[in-house]
């Protein structure tokens, strides 16, 4: 038998499992050594400003990037001719399918339909194709060397987009930068 204190323990490490957060990926190039830059300026217009305005996306990068940098060490300038770093910012968002079967009794739902699928002791199930669809985000962070014009460093979160997420992009968006750059060298 389990003990009792075991409990809160066990449920506290299923609802961090339950727990999706953005995948993060980040590249660098292998002979960039970061302690030589000191200052970086956004790029003008920054990637996600496509219609010829500031959008609120970009707004929010503009923050939280900004202050993941400067917790880093790094001085925000403003003008991009003084910096040693540009930052640049792209946002993609895909839509996507997902199909799956599902059991279906053909007398409704009986008290042996937890069996299916583990063995076919009972000949009237059915299955059906359930169709969703879906919207997954990514954000790029691009971190490029203002003199030689070539990137340095990337940080990619992708994540599937949820209704909470579309309410609140400002904190997705404040939390996926922020674990990106927790990858940072």
């Amino acid at each position: 038998m389990l003990n009792k204190s075991v409990f809160p323990l066990l449920a506290a490490l299923l609802l961090t499992a339950c727990a999706s957060g953005p995948r993060i990926g980040t590249m660098q190039a292998p002979d960039v050594n970061f302690s030589d830059y000191e200052t970086f300026a956004f790029v003008d217009p920054l990637g996600t400003d496509r219609a010829g305005y500031a959008s609120l996306i970009s707004r929010q990068l503009i923050f939280s990037i900004r202050r993941e940098l400067e917790m880093l060490g790094f001085e925000f300038v403003e003008d991009p001719a003084q910096a040693d770093m540009l930052v640049n910012a792209h946002t993609h968002l895909d839509e996507k399918i997902r199909a799956r079967e599902v059991a279906d009794p053909l007398m409704g739902p009986t008290y042996w339909d937890y069996r299916y699928g583990f063995y076919t002791a009972w000949p009237s199930y059915s299955t059906r194709t359930e169709v969703t669809q879906y919207s997954v985000g990514t954000l790029t962070v691009d971190l490029i060397d203002a003199a030689e014009r070539v990137m340095i460093w990337e940080g990619t979160a992708r994540n599937e987009i949820t209704e909470e997420t579309r309410r609140d992009a400002a904190q997705a968006i404040d939390r996926a930068v922020a674990k990106m750059f927790e990858q940072f060298p």
